[in-house]
């Protein structure tokens, strides 16, 4: 998903803050790498943009993106963290023995979270989840 289908600098004003080069910058590398990305690709693709930015930058960068609801991170197998742009239309089914990640759309669960915020009157606001348990190939193993 793009981040240009939604005004990322009205967004980050809105929330008290300043629309840096830095900040645009990593918001692009997200983007361009299109989903999933890990840190240290994060870290390259800025970078080769501009050299010159640090990794603690581009951590700070990626928290303010995360709190004005730009990107959004979701923590998968070995506590992998992987960023998006906001607005993912999909969550993931998780192996714990061999990694392998399913990819569900939000259809699939859209009615266990109404169900869910219904009974318990608990609003998620999770837009990426991470379920994490045993694939079909690894369960008929053990």
């Amino acid at each position: 998903m793009t981040h240009e289908s939604r005004d990322y600098v009205q967004a980050l004003r809105d929330k008290g803050y300043r629309v840096t080069p830095q900040r645009l910058i990593v918001l692009d590398a997200i983007c361009d790498i299109g989903g999933h990305a890990e840190i240290s690709q994060i870290m390259l693709r800025v970078n080769f943009l501009d050299n010159t930015i640090d990794k603690s930058t581009v951590y700070r960068a990626i928290e303010v993106l995360m709190e004005v609801g730009l990107v959004i991170m979701t923590e998968l197998e070995n506590q992998t963290r992987v960023y998006n742009i906001a607005g993912s239309d999909h969550h993931h089914l998780v192996c714990r023995d061999c990694g392998g990640i399913i990819t569900i759309l939000n259809s699939d669960i859209n009615s266990f979270i109404a169900d869910i915020q219904s009974r318990y009157g608990f609003q998620i606001q999770d837009e990426h989840l991470a379920f994490k348990g045993l694939c079909e190939q690894c369960r008929s193993e053990n």
